[in-house]
């Protein structure tokens, strides 16, 4: 292959690409690029290799070059010099100077260093051919502050003072906001704080640029930004700065916001509510009273809402916690309306629907309280036994009663019962004597006469009885057992309907069905009362519950719960029962004997089977029957035996 070299002289025959005005951008047969004025025909600035950006919009060149680039752990830099050419004018504002800052792209707003006075300079494109350009200032630094809408705010710094420049891409003229002449512009949320000589004042940004008054310190709520404590000798005033609102002064030695009422999702109004410390106590200040006092100009001090004198204001449900000497109190309502019950309780409790619980040596009052009502106590000296969503159960004199509260229906119900419990929602099992009955909403809707009382029903896809559309009890009386039901209403008054004039020996409730058997048959109903299976009374029939992660089955969907029926399993589903496919449908099953114990291990899984009889079989006889009994007590790991049934049998004899 044959090679040949030459030198190409510059010649003067230019490829011509942007027109701005009358200069053009030129690339020469050698490579080389530039700025021609074509009018006059001469080259703006030496030809080199540039990279040029054209803004045909605002009428300038820029033109890039790289002067250095490198790498620290192949993390690249690159420093680049510009040249700035304002075609409109026909001149070069900036040449050879390195690019330090990029604030905003294509060069709107950039610091650049000077290679003559190694100073920066703040490049504007929007205010550089008016009145208000900085360029030719040199700074010693420019710091971005922060950009609102199409508002960019830079600090500047000349001799260790600070300035604030405006910079807006629609030219709203400002530029050089402030005179250079502060020790620090900083930005805190919403609001600007300038310090001169150890004094600070602030500004809301967006606004109409109004200063507060001049203050030693300022600083933000931690938890609320819109709040700023302003601090000036020993008085803290403090401000909504979203509202641009003084709301109250203080003369305590700190102070912290704590809540709001009214609209929370209205920053600029409410009665604002603070934690005051004062000498080591605290006490609450409101933001409401003190506007009022404010504005009226009578001159007043200060009004607190509590004064300081709690160790301690802990925000609770249903109000304010006063802690003081180890007692406890309360404070509920706002700055009109409240009631203070000072510390002298144990603990206190928030019940709902207005109602506390005030404890003292191991005994509480149970009352409602308002910020128009004292607390007056409904029931004294009793315990809390369990608190539901909607109502709780105590305990007096070694009696229980019910409590219900849900914003419809009050009721208190005597401690006249030995046992309460709940089995639905607004249903509760009462049990006095060794009898039971059914009470809901107040109203005993089945009797106390009754030995047993279990309720069942159609579960559909939630997991408690409480969104039953119907109630089935199994009442048993002596040996025999009634199916009564019950429309869950929940709110309206509601009769219990015996479902037939027979008896049963025995009633069980599963999640989809129930099954009722006397002496000669097992039926198995849906809970539409609709007879499934009519099966012999020797009949076993067990539900079992799945492991969550085996939940779905891709063809079936979801078959969490299966029934053993004289050990062959089902899935139900829609009113059928599907036969769960085994190996062959085989039921394995193993019986351990001691000398006065025998337990019987079934699976229709053969690996569950012999994983679960390998583990006792490792272990040495005591030690295995004593595995067995804790697991019949505690019950077996679902998750590792989902199908497998552990049960005593009757011991055989010789």
């Amino acid at each position: 292959m044959k090679k040949t070299s030459t030198i190409v002289k510059e010649k003067n025959t230019y490829e011509i690409d942007v027109f701005i005005n009358n200069t053009a951008y030129i690339k020469s047969v050698t490579g080389k690029t530039g700025l021609l004025n074509i009018k006059t025909n001469q080259i703006i600035g030496d030809m080199d290799n540039y990279h040029t950006i054209y803004d045909t919009h605002g009428q300038f060149y820029y033109q890039e070059k790289t002067i250095e680039k490198s790498s620290e752990e192949n993390n690249w830099t690159t420093r680049k010099t510009v040249r700035i050419f304002d075609a409109l004018n026909e001149r070069i504002l900036v040449d050879g100077f390195e690019v330090v800052k990029e604030f905003s792209s294509q060069y709107d707003l950039t610091a650049l260093k000077s290679p003559i006075d190694g100073k920066l300079h703040l490049f504007d494109k929007y205010a550089c051919r008016k009145h208000t350009n900085i360029f030719d200032m040199p700074l010693d630094d420019i710091e971005y502050l922060f950009s609102e809408y199409n508002d960019t705010y830079l600090v500047v710094t000349v001799n260790g003072k600070k300035g604030l420049y405006y910079h807006n891409c629609y030219d709203k003229t400002l530029s050089l906001i402030t005179p250079i002449e502060f020790d620090n512009i900083e930005k805190l949320h919403n609001i600007i704080v300038y310090t001169k000589n150890n004094q600070k004042y602030f500004e809301c940004t967006g606004r109409d640029g109004k200063k507060s008054s001049t203050f030693d310190e300022i600083k933000l709520d931690d938890n609320n930004k819109n709040i700023a404590y302003c601090k000036k000798g020993n008085q803290i005033y403090v401000y909504n700065t979203e509202a641009q609102e003084l709301l109250l002064s203080t003369d305590a030695d700190e102070i912290k916001y704590m809540y709001k009422n009214g609209d929370s999702y209205n920053d600029y109004h409410g009665d604002f509510f603070f934690e005051i410390m004062k000498n080591g106590k605290y006490g609450v200040i409101s933001s409401e009273i003190n506007n009022e006092i404010r504005k009226a100009g009578t001159g007043a001090k200060v009004s607190t809402l509590l004064p300081p004198k709690y160790d301690e204001i802990e925000i609770a449900r249903g109000g304010l916690y006063l802690k003081k000497d180890g007692k406890i109190g309360l404070f509920i309502g706002g700055s009109y309306h409240n009631q203070v019950i000072e510390p002298k309780y144990d603990d206190i409790d928030f019940l709902g629907y207005n109602y506390f619980a005030l404890y003292s040596n191991g005994l509480c009052d149970i009352g409602k309280a308002s910020s128009y009502n004292p607390f007056k106590p409904n029931i004294t000296n009793c315990k809390i036994v369990e608190d539901f969503d909607n109502a709780l159960t105590y305990k007096k004199n070694g009696k229980c009663g019910l409590l219900f509260a849900d914003g419809r229906h009050d009721e208190i119900i005597p401690p006249e019962y030995d046992s309460i419990s709940n089995v639905a929602k607004y249903y509760f099992i009462l049990s006095q004597n060794n009898k039971k009955g059914l009470m809901h909403l107040g109203k005993i809707i089945i009797p106390v006469e009754y030995d047993e009382i279990s309720v069942g029903g159609q579960y559909g896809k939630y997991s408690s009885l409480k969104d039953s559309e119907v109630l089935y009890f199994s009442l048993k009386n002596g040996k025999k057992h009634e199916l009564a039901k019950l429309h869950n209403w929940q709110y309206v008054d509601t009769d219990v309907e015996f479902v037939s004039n027979h008896t049963f020996d025995t009633i069980d409730f599963f999640r989809d069905v129930m099954v009722c058997k006397d002496q000669v048959h097992s039926y198995i109903y849906d809970y539409n009362e609709k007879l499934l299976k009519s099966l012999p009374a020797s009949t076993s029939i067990t539900a079992y519950e799945r492991p969550y992660e085996d939940d779905y089955d891709e063809k079936r969907g979801y078959r969490k719960y299966f029934y053993c029926i004289d050990g062959v399993y089902y899935y139900y589903k829609d009113g059928k029962f599907e036969e769960v496919y085994t190996e062959n449908n085989d039921l394995y099953s193993t019986i351990y004997e001691t000398d006065t114990e025998s337990f019987e291990v079934r699976s229709y899984n053969k690996d569950e089977h012999d994983s679960f009889c390998s583990t006792i079989d490792s272990q040495k006889d005591a030690e295995a029957e004593k595995s067995l009994i804790e697991m019949l007590e505690k019950g077996i790991s679902r998750k590792d035996y989902p199908t497998l049934v552990l049960r005593r049998v009757s011991k055989q004899k010789n």
